[in-house]
């Protein structure tokens, strides 16, 4: 079993403010995927959203949905920029909790096609993950052939991975939010489990921060597509926020909503 871990860009920076990690979270995230880690090093890629990077400079360009002008273009670079730029205090900050990191900038890498994946040599990926390295990825712009950039979430370099791992996959999503509720913005029906089939899954509503590539509704729309072409087990969208929460998700438990097949 492989374990795709994203930790939210709502998670590890204030997503209501500019640039502004969230240092302190970083290092207890860190230090629980550790505990794990240190009991059973099992494969598992972790990636990151952009949060107030990423996400600000890009809906200031509308880079997400193609590039084509001057001013585009250096939105698109922009956007790069600011996501590397977390990615960096990420790494450093999970490496400094004593995890074998080694970060990969999909930009670098990957060539999409209307914001669809065409090549990515994953190769590289395996290569660390069979030398008990943990491979670290993350939202980020990329060189489209039709649209000429775009931004792939997290979640779209994830649904890629799940199609080319040859064995079980699990993914955990890890934010602000406790999971997925029936009732957002209240917050006080929480889903404990979501059934592939259920038909409301559509008229769940996204973020209240700004977020270039859907917010909840998104995530859970994508994660209901990937199960159901049997690409992956399941999948958990929980609240990093909460401590310890993370390390029970990583030993198995449900922390939030699971989302799964009937």
């Amino acid at each position: 079993m492989i374990t795709l871990l994203k930790l939210g860009g709502s998670l590890i920076t204030d997503k209501s403010k500019a640039h502004t990690v969230r240092s302190d979270v970083l290092h207890r995230l860190g230090k629980e995927i550790l505990a794990i880690w240190e009991q059973n090093p099992a494969p598992i890629i972790i990636g990151h959203g952009s949060g107030s990077f990423g996400h600000f400079p890009a809906k200031k360009y509308g880079t997400r949905t193609g590039v084509h002008s001057e001013s585009e273009w250096y939105g698109f670079a922009e956007v790069h920029s600011e996501a590397t730029s977390l990615n960096r205090y990420v790494t450093d900050i999970l490496r400094e909790e004593g995890l074998p990191i080694l970060s990969f900038v999909p930009m670098d890498n990957i060539r999409a096609e209307n914001r669809q994946i065409i090549y990515w040599d994953t190769s590289v990926i395996e290569k660390c993950l069979s030398n008990h390295l943990i491979p670290l990825i993350f939202g980020d712009t990329v060189f489209d052939c039709v649209s000429g950039g775009t931004i792939l979430s997290t979640e779209d370099l994830f649904i890629h991975l799940c199609g080319v791992i040859k064995e079980p996959v699990r993914i955990l999503l890890a934010g602000l939010e406790e999971g997925v509720w029936a009732d957002f913005p209240k917050r006080e029906k929480l889903l404990s489990v979501i059934h592939t089939d259920e038909t409301y899954v559509n008229s769940i509503k996204g973020s209240e921060f700004t977020d270039v590539t859907g917010g909840m509704s998104e995530k859970v729309h994508l994660m209901k597509s990937i199960i159901q072409s049997g690409k992956a087990d399941s999948a958990v969208i929980f609240s990093g926020e909460i401590e310890g929460n993370l390390q029970k998700a990583l030993s198995g438990e449900n922390t939030g909503t699971l989302i799964r097949k009937p």
